[in-house]
C-alpha cells in the first residue's frame, strides 16, 4: 500500500513533471526550441521512416565476440580489383580508443565501411557483440532530414525517448484513476527517465550543438536550411547524442572549424565507449589519446598497441628494421644468385645450383617502406609577372539575399607578394571573401563597388568541392593532361606524371578512374592540374581537407617554396604555420581586417584553438653515410695490403692435411644436403621472428629480444652458407682436376 504522504508526493510529482512536459514542447521560441524531447509514438515512427530512407543505418553482424567488442575474424576488404588487406585478425575490447591512419587510397574508409556493416568483407566475417551499439559517421554524412535542428538532433536518443514516453503514458493513467498501482507505476517509469538521463537532457544537448557551433537562434530551424559543412555537423550531433558504446568516426573534424575540432577533442578524450577514429589530423590523434593505432600500409594492417606519439616512434624503428632486413635480402639474393649463375650450367653442381633456385623463388621479398627525406618533391611553377596590385575590391558588400550581407563595405588592395591567411569560425564569410576576390560571387551593392584586376594577373582557384567536382569517368592521368594542355601545351606526360607522384598517386593509381579513387585521392588530382600551371597568385580553399600527413606536408613545403602571391583559408594550424604568411585577414562585425604581420597564438583563440603544433620532425639519418665511409676506408686499406704484398705463395701440404681433405671431399654431399636443411630450419625461425616483432607493438623489451634473435640466426645462417660454398668450390676443384 501507498501511504497517504507518499501518495501526496506522487500526486504532485504528476502536477510538476504535467507542467515540464508542456514546458518541453516543440516551441518556434528559440529559447525554448531545445524542448522538443517529447514525441508522440507517430511522429516518432514517422522520423524512423523517414531515416531509413535518407540515412545509411549500419547493419552489423551481432554475434560470439569471445568476449571482445568488435571481432575481426579472417577478414579480407577490397576495393574493386585493388586488395587492401587480407587475413586480419583482430579483437577490439571494450573501451579501447583506436586510431586508423595510413596514407589516402590505402583503404580506411572502405575497412571502417565494412567494420560498420555496410559493406561485406571479401572473406571472413566481423562480429560485433550482441549488447553492443553501434553508431557510425561517414565523411560525405548528411542529416537526411527537413526536420528542425534540435528534433533531429536528439532522434537517436532512443534510451531517453522510450522513458519519456513511458512516463508520459503513466501519467495518462494516473490522471484517469490516481490508483496506487499507477502512481508506483508512475514512481517506477520516473526513476527510469532520470536513469535514462531526463534530468540532464538540456544540458547534454546544448553542450554538443553550441560545441560544434551551433547558436539557440538554429535549433528551430529545419536541416534543410544549413549547407553541407553543417548538415555534417547535424549529424555529428545526432550520432554523439545517441551515445553508442562502439563509435565508428571517419575524419570527423574535415568540415569543421578550429572551434568545433578543440571541443571534439575534448569530448573524444572523455568518451566512455570504444572509438575508432579514422583520421589524418595528427593534433587530433595525440589528443584522442589512442589505446592501439592501426595503419594501413602495404595491402596489411599493421597494430601498436600504444598512443600516436609512441606510434610514431615505433613505426620508425620498424622501418629502419625493415630496410635493414631488406638490404640483407638483396645481399643474400644476390649472393644465391651469383652461385647459380656460376655452377648452374655444370653436370656435377646442377643440384644445389637447382636447389638454390628453388630457395631464391620462395622466399618472399622484403619491401622497405620509403624513407623520412626520400618523399617526392612538389613545386609550383614561377609566377608569371604581374602589376603590383593584383586585385582591389572598393566599398564593396558580399552575401546571399534575402539574408543580410555577410561581409560589407570591402576596401581592400591585394599587393604583389601578399601571403595571407582569412582567419576565422565557420560561418563568417571567409569563403565568401575568396569568392569576391576570384570574381565567382558579385557584389551585393554592384553599381557603387568596384573590383578591378591588374594586368597580367594569372589566378589558379582550389576550392572544398572542387575535388568532388571532377569528372569521374576520365582516367586521373588523362584528366590532368586534357585540363592543363588546354592551357599550357608544352606539358609532358612526364610531368604530369610527377606531379601526381609528388601527390602521392604514383604507378597505376594514375591510370584509375576518378570515380574509383577515395576521396583525399581526388583532392590529390585536382591539386596536380593546379600545380602544374603557372599563377601568380594562388587562392585555396581549405587545401588541406581530406589529405593524410605526407601529402600534407609536401603541399605545404610547396606553398612555402611558392615566390608568387597567396591567400589560404584553412583551420589547420600546423598547416598555416609552414606557409610563412606576411598578412592575417580577420572577420570582425562584418567587415574585413587586414594586418601586416605574422601569426600570432592569439589569432587562434577566437575559435577556441588550442594545442600544440602538430609538424612533424623530419628524422635525419646519418649512419648510412658513415657505413658508406667506414666500407670505403676499409676497402682502401684492403687494397693498398694486396698491392704491397703480392701474390702469396702456394703453402705445401702435408699427408695429414691431405686426408682430412679427402675426406672432407667424400662427406661434401652429404653435408650441403644437411647445410640445406638447417638453413631452411632457421630462416623459416628467423621469419617467425620477424612476424612475432610486428606484433609486439609497444613492448619495446619483447622487440630488442626478438631482434637480437633474429639477428643471431642471421649470422647463424650466413656461416653455414659460407660453409656449403666453401664444399661446393671443393667439389668443383676436385672435378676440375680430375677432368684435367
Amino acid at each position: 500500500m501507498v501511504n497517504r504522504i507518499h501518495r501526496l508526493a506522487l500526486l504532485l510529482s504528476l502536477a510538476a513533471t504535467t507542467s515540464v512536459h508542456a514546458f518541453m514542447r516543440v516551441s518556434c521560441d528559440p529559447e525554448q526550441a531545445w524542448r522538443i524531447s517529447h514525441i508522440s509514438l507517430a511522429d516518432s515512427k514517422a522520423s524512423t521512416q523517414t531515416r531509413a530512407v535518407t540515412t545509411n543505418v549500419p547493419t552489423p553482424n551481432y554475434g560470439d565476440t569471445q568476449g571482445a567488442e568488435l571481432f575481426l575474424d579472417g577478414i579480407a576488404v577490397a576495393a574493386g580489383a585493388t586488395q587492401l588487406v587480407s587475413g586480419v585478425n583482430w579483437k577490439i575490447n571494450k573501451g579501447e580508443r583506436v586510431g586508423i591512419v595510413g596514407g589516402n587510397g590505402a583503404g580506411k574508409s572502405t575497412v571502417l565501411s565494412v567494420i560498420a556493416g555496410h559493406n561485406l568483407p571479401e572473406e571472413g566475417s566481423i562480429r560485433v557483440h550482441p549488447r553492443a551499439t553501434l553508431g557510425y559517421l561517414v565523411q560525405t554524412a548528411v542529416s537526411g532530414s527537413a526536420r528542425p535542428l534540435i528534433e533531429e538532433a536528439m532522434s537517436q536518443m532512443t534510451a531517453f525517448h522510450a522513458a519519456q514516453k513511458a512516463v508520459a503514458e503513466a501519467e495518462a493513467r494516473v490522471t484517469r484513476d490516481p490508483s496506487d498501482a499507477n502512481l508506483l507505476s508512475l514512481e517506477r517509469a520516473q526513476a527510469e527517465w532520470i536513469e535514462a538521463g531526463g534530468e540532464d537532457v538540456e544540458r547534454r544537448v546544448g553542450n554538443i550543438l553550441n560545441g560544434l557551433g551551433f547558436q539557440r537562434s538554429d535549433y528551430p530551424r529545419p536541416c534543410t536550411d544549413f549547407s553541407g559543412g553543417w548538415q555534417m555537423r547535424i549529424a555529428l550531433a545526432r550520432l554523439l547524442l545517441g551515445e553508442p558504446s562502439l563509435l565508428l568516426l571517419d575524419e570527423p573534424t574535415n568540415h569543421l572549424d578550429s572551434a568545433a575540432k578543440e571541443w571534439l577533442m575534448h569530448f573524444l578524450s572523455g568518451y566512455t565507449g570504444t572509438v575508432l577514429l579514422v583520421s589524418h589530423e595528427e593534433e587530433l590523434l595525440r589528443a584522442f589519446q589512442c589505446t592501439t593505432v592501426a595503419e594501413l600500409r602495404f595491402q596489411a594492417l599493421e597494430l601498436y598497441r600504444c598512443g600516436y606519439d609512441q606510434f610514431l616512434a615505433q613505426r620508425e624503428e620498424r622501418a629502419e628494421a625493415l630496410e635493414a632486413a631488406a638490404a640483407r635480402q638483396a645481399k643474400e639474393r644476390a649472393r644465391v644468385q651469383a652461385f647459380i649463375d656460376r655452377f648452374g650450367a655444370k653436370a656435377t653442381m646442377a643440384s644445389a645450383a637447382n636447389s638454390r633456385k628453388k630457395t631464391l623463388e620462395k622466399m618472399a621479398i622484403i619491401e622497405a617502406p620509403l624513407a623520412a627525406g626520400k618523399r617526392p618533391h612538389l613545386r609550383f611553377p614561377p609566377p608569371p609577372k604581374v602589376m603590383p596590385e593584383l586585385v582591389k575590391l572598393q566599398n564593396a558588400s558580399f552575401g546571399y539575399p534575402p539574408a543580410q550581407p555577410l561581409v560589407k563595405e570591402v576596401d581592400f588592395t591585394l599587393t604583389r607578394g601578399t601571403r595571407m591567411v582569412l582567419l576565422g569560425p565557420n560561418g563568417c564569410g571567409k569563403s565568401t571573401v575568396l569568392k569576391a576576390l576570384t570574381g565567382s560571387l558579385p557584389a551585393l551593392n554592384g553599381a557603387s563597388s568596384e573590383r578591378i584586376l591588374g594586368e597580367g594577373l594569372e589566378m589558379g582557384v582550389f576550392t572544398q568541392d572542387l575535388a568532388q567536382d571532377l569528372p569521374q569517368e576520365h582516367i586521373a592521368l588523362d584528366y590532368v593532361l586534357s585540363t592543363v594542355r588546354q592551357k599550357d601545351l608544352s606539358v609532358s606526360d612526364q610531368q604530369a606524371r610527377g606531379a601526381l607522384g609528388a601527390l602521392g598517386l604514383t604507378g597505376e593509381k594514375a591510370m584509375r578512374p576518378i570515380s574509383a579513387l577515395s576521396g583525399g585521392e581526388k583532392a590529390r588530382v585536382a591539386l596536380s592540374v593546379f600545380a602544374l600551371l603557372p599563377h601568380n597568385l594562388l587562392v585555396l580553399d581549405e587545401p588541406s581537407n581530406h589529405l593524410d600527413v605526407a601529402t600534407m606536408e609536401t603541399l605545404s613545403e610547396a606553398l612555402a617554396e611558392y615566390r608568387g602571391t597567396l591567400v589560404v583559408i584553412s583551420h589547420n594550424k600546423a598547416f598555416v604555420e609552414r606557409l610563412k604568411v606576411t598578412h592575417v585577414g580577420l572577420i570582425k562585425n562584418r567587415r574585413l581586417v587586414v594586418e601586416e604581420r605574422m601569426l600570432r597564438p592569439s589569432d587562434w583563440s577566437f575559435d577556441a584553438q588550442g594545442g600544440s603544433d602538430a609538424r612533424a620532425s623530419p628524422v635525419v639519418s646519418t649512419r648510412a653515410k658513415g657505413e658508406e665511409s667506414s666500407t670505403k676506408s676499409s676497402r682502401s686499406t684492403t687494397s693498398g695490403r694486396e698491392k704491397n704484398d703480392g701474390i702469396p705463395e702456394k703453402p705445401k701440404i702435408t699427408y695429414q692435411e691431405q686426408r682430412a681433405r679427402f675426406k672432407r671431399i667424400s662427406a661434401a654431399p652429404k653435408r650441403i644436403a644437411k647445410l640445406q636443411q638447417i638453413i631452411e630450419d632457421k630462416e623459416k625461425k628467423a621469419e617467425e621472428y620477424g612476424k612475432k616483432m610486428y606484433h609486439a607493438g609497444c613492448d619495446v623489451a619483447k622487440v630488442m629480444e626478438l631482434n637480437e634473435r633474429k639477428e643471431a640466426l642471421a649470422s647463424e645462417v650466413e656461416s653455414l652458407y659460407a660453409e656449403w660454398d666453401e664444399l661446393e668450390a671443393l667439389l668443383a676443384e676436385t672435378a676440375s682436376a680430375g677432368g684435367a
